[in-house]
């Protein structure tokens, strides 16, 4: 959603701009049709040029990637009175949803508004007479003195203004249907519907309808209408009530504009050179508005060797292993690499069926509460992964789990920047809910006080896989090993690509802890002398 709100806000800066231009240059010409193609024009400019990509080729230097949104920031709130057991999570991003929540309701008032006026439309439509159809138009008149209207194919006007001054509203009306300015107004309803808050949505409506009618006015006059009787006539219906509309009203308030555009003289053709603004003005906004897209040699980008793997080494698959819990509540272990005999770093600890699990710490150690029953597994990149089934009945303390596997077939070769970064499934919005769901802030590090960002640092592998994660900004040891935690128990992302090939990508992510105090706490009551 959060590309959507981005492309409706280079949308409405691109419309504001392009109308400005249009207001300054172009709005007191007398070349009505192409001014309405002008306002048209920029509607369709306004959608497009946010999907236009620049491709600029310069040198780029290359720092560490981070996710440095404010949004990423994800916050996770307990409130310390609460027991461990039951930690409240909240999320600081209530604002995206109430923003959400504004916008989706002005598209539905609108478009609620918008069915409403087409309603009225059809009913007073099938409460007339039918006049006559003829070349696909068809008049009708209504009993009750309404204002005059066209909408698409339908002329409506009431029975004393058909009597009376019929021959030059229907003229006026039917000029508008041959020109299809119902088909224009649509298009700008649905431009309103989706940029409802850019005053130059409604600006450019306004002006659209006008030209309209200077249009129509203008074939009125070519018909041999006397221009005088024709102006008294429009003074005469503008005392008259008006029908909010999509359609295309006789009675339109803007009378001054019409009668003074009626006697203007007609516009130099040199000055439709001014409509060449567009290009220059194109290409601007192109440039300001559209998402650059940077291409760099990213061959002389350094490539990163992964350092911090313990050691990735070829042995036979390990199918399974007995872990023997102490009390059926918590395991302690530690998983070695078989042929360094060293302590693997970050590897993934997980009860399977469930996201409940941990990482290893710098020697490879791990402590989690089982079941007894549960199957534990533990995976890491570079190495097969090891089903453990937890067992009740014997007693060790310490559990050594040797993990043996095979080296990957291509380099080790790990990518800073891509022309294609990660994204998680479902994107940003899912990413952050996901978090939410899983994390669990430590009790202890609720007792202590403990909050802040801790950022994880890992590298998404070419099946979207995530390995060596690290702490590249930690707070205390228990938020660090649930951030790390987390971001190990995450589902495969979409990997990072150069030049359409899955590449492995470092990526660095922040995960906010905070303690949301409540009214509990102004007792000054100590943390650990509350009664839980």
């Amino acid at each position: 959603m959060g590309a959507f709100f981005v492309y409706i806000l280079k949308s409405s800066v691109c419309l504001a701009v392009f109308y400005l231009f249009y207001r300054l240059l172009l709005s007191k010409e007398t070349f009505h049709r192409f001014n309405r193609f002008a306002l048209l024009g920029i509607l369709l400019l306004s959608c497009i040029v946010p999907f236009m990509e620049v491709t600029v080729k310069e040198p780029t230097e290359v720092h560490q990637q981070f996710l440095t949104f404010e949004e990423l920031l994800l916050t996770v709130g307990v409130s310390p009175v609460e027991e461990a057991g039951n930690i409240m999570l909240v999320s600081d991003f209530t604002w995206r949803e109430m923003l959400l929540l504004v916008y989706l309701s002005g598209i539905v008032f609108f478009l609620i508004r918008t069915v409403w006026s087409l309603f009225r439309m059809l009913h007073l439509i099938r409460d007339s007479r039918i006049v006559s159809r003829e070349n696909g138009i068809t008049i009708i008149a209504h009993r009750k003195n309404i204002a005059p209207f066209s909408w698409m194919k339908f002329v409506l006007i009431s029975e004393t203004d058909l009597l009376e001054n019929g021959t030059e509203i229907l003229v006026h009306e039917v000029a508008h249907i041959r020109k299809r300015h119902s088909i224009d107004l649509l298009v700008a309803d649905i431009c309103i519907f989706f940029q409802w808050f850019n005053p130059a949505s409604w600006l450019l409506k306004q002006e659209l309808q006008n030209i309209h009618e200077y249009e129509a006015d203008e074939c009125v006059i070519n018909q041999g209408i006397d221009a005088k009787k024709y102006q008294l006539l429009l003074i005469k219906k503008a005392v008259g009530t008006r029908l909010y509309s999509m359609a295309n009203s006789f009675n339109h308030s803007s009378l001054k504009k019409r009668i003074t555009m009626m006697l203007k003289e007609k516009s130099s053709p040199w000055a439709r050179l001014k409509y060449l603004y567009v290009l220059p003005l194109a290409a601007i906004a192109i440039t300001a508005f559209a998402r650059p897209e940077v291409s760099t040699e990213l061959d002389e980008i350094s490539a990163v060797k992964v350092n911090d793997l313990t050691a990735i080494v070829k042995a036979e698959e390990v199918k399974s292993a007995e872990i023997l819990s102490e009390d059926g509540i918590k395991v302690k272990g530690r998983v070695l690499d078989e042929e360094y005999s060293s302590g693997i770093i970050g590897a993934n600890v997980l009860i399977k069926g469930s996201t409940i699990g941990t990482v290893t710490d710098e020697e490879g150690r791990f402590e989690l509460p089982v079941e007894a029953g549960n199957v534990l597994q533990i995976s890491f990149a570079g190495y097969k992964t090891v089903e453990v089934k937890v067992s009740a009945d014997e007693k060790e303390q310490d559990i050594v789990i040797v993990m043996s596997g095979e080296k990957p077939s291509a380099g080790g070769q790990v990518f800073q920047i891509a022309e294609e970064m990660p994204s998680f499934p479902g994107g940003i919005d899912e990413c952050m809910r996901y978090i939410a769901r899983h994390v669990k802030y430590p009790a202890i590090s609720i007792e202590n006080g403990a909050q802040g960002i801790v950022s994880v640092r890992f590298i998404i592998e070419k099946d979207g896989s995530i390995s060596n994660p690290k702490i590249a900004q930690g707070v205390d040891e228990y938020l660090d090993k649930e951030a790390m935690r987390v971001i190990m128990s995450m589902p495969k992302w979409k990997p990072g690509k150069q030049r359409g090939v899955a590449v492995r990508t470092q990526f660095t992510l922040p995960v906010k802890f905070r303690l949301v105090v409540d009214e509990a706490k102004k007792d000054n009551t100590p943390l650990q002398n509350r009664k839980k």
